[in-house]
């Protein structure tokens, strides 16, 4: 249940995360040429996106 809840959770909020931050921060991402600050800010919204969908899991699930 946990880790189908993360998948549904994940599949719909990435993609509306991503292009919030990305549009928000287009001045750092255009500035870098080698897509490192895109690779450590996709990571950086995945983890936390994970860690959030984790805790409204546990929020439900009590």
């Amino acid at each position: 249940m946990a880790i189908f809840f993360v998948i549904v959770w994940i599949s719909i909020t990435i993609p509306i995360l991503l292009s919030l931050i990305f549009g928000l921060l287009e001045p750092i991402v255009t500035v870098d040429n080698t897509g490192i600050s895109m690779i450590i800010i996709a990571l950086l919204i995945g983890i936390l996106d994970c860690y959030i969908g984790l805790k409204v899991l546990n929020k439900f699930q009590s």
